[in-house]
């Protein structure tokens, strides 16, 4: 029987949301770029999303509207709309957790499922079963523990953070539907080329930034930080690799660093418009 490390279970508490939305903002919004999602503990949890890319570089206006980007992610990433239209999908993923560099690294199995018009369910496990899973329907949201069979309702104000991970997984969602705000640039960094896209709900809000190649039109990095309590956390996370998968072109691999935590996710299954149980997305009675 495997223990989980307390270094694992940081990375539970603190990385959820950010990995939340990085995988919905890849496979989803056409943008199909990264992440990973996970575990979660009831930890109220706030995003704060600020700019971070750690490469120098040289940004200037973009020859592109944020319309016009989106067009042509969408026409390289889901060329024949199938994840556009798609009314439902599942995913699964192998995520690593380094822990040293003598030891090997502790592994989640994470399945996300989603089905219009807003019903969303991430759900991680073990060697041990079925751990937790959060769950948005129109009741609500909730995070059932099935070691504790319990199930809690969402604080507001992660509730609305899950809202916006909902949003951003439509199918027919985009992102200049999400965000209120966005401002767009064309960067760049060791002789590459990249729009550089911060995004914001309100305009207080420091912005979540996307790094979306200008040369195949996909997201290759996101960058922010993630603000628990009175503690801020760096967060990074870069697509390693794309691939073929149901006729889109999706991260395949990505690897994050949150707070000096570095993680590994690799993508083992992928299926648009798959058979779900009209009991799926209700909460499970213990």
């Amino acid at each position: 029987m495997k223990i989980r490390s307390k270094k694992f279970d940081k990375f539970l508490r603190h990385d959820i949301l950010f990995i939340m939305l990085a995988y919905c903002l890849n496979i989803v919004r056409n943008l199909l770029y990264m992440k990973h999602v996970f575990s979660i503990l009831a930890l109220l949890i706030m995003i704060i999303f600020t700019s971070g890319c750690t490469a120098k570089y040289i940004c200037r206006d973009s020859d592109l509207t944020v319309k016009e980007l989106e067009s042509r992610m969408s026409a390289a990433l889901d060329p024949d709309k199938r994840f556009a239209s798609a009314e439902r999908f599942i995913q699964r993923f192998d995520v690593k957790v380094a822990k040293g560099l003598l030891e090997p690294p502790e592994e989640q199995m994470i399945e996300v499922k989603f089905a219009r018009p807003g019903n969303f369910k991430i759900s991680t496990s073990d060697d041990k079963g079925l751990q937790y899973a959060y769950i948005f329907n129109d009741a609500g949201g909730y995070m059932a523990d099935y070691r504790k069979k319990t199930v809690t309702p969402l604080k507001k104000q992660f509730l609305q953070h899950l809202r916006t991970m909902r949003e951003i997984a439509d199918p027919v969602m985009e992102l200049s539907k999400v965000f209120a705000h966005i401002d767009i640039k064309r960067c760049t960094a060791e002789n590459k080329e990249f729009y550089l896209l911060s995004c914001r709900k309100e305009p207080k809000d420091n912005p979540l930034n996307l790094y979306i190649s200008a040369r195949d039109y996909r997201l290759r990095s996101l960058s922010g930080k993630i603000k628990i309590g009175s503690s801020v956390l760096d967060y990074s996370s870069t697509v390693v690799n794309y691939a073929l998968n149901e006729g889109l072109m999706v991260a395949d691999l990505t690897r994050s660093n949150t707070d000096g935590i570095k993680t590994e996710s690799k993508l083992v299954y992928f299926k648009l418009n798959p058979y779900f149980s009209p009991d799926e997305f209700k909460i499970p009675v213990f």
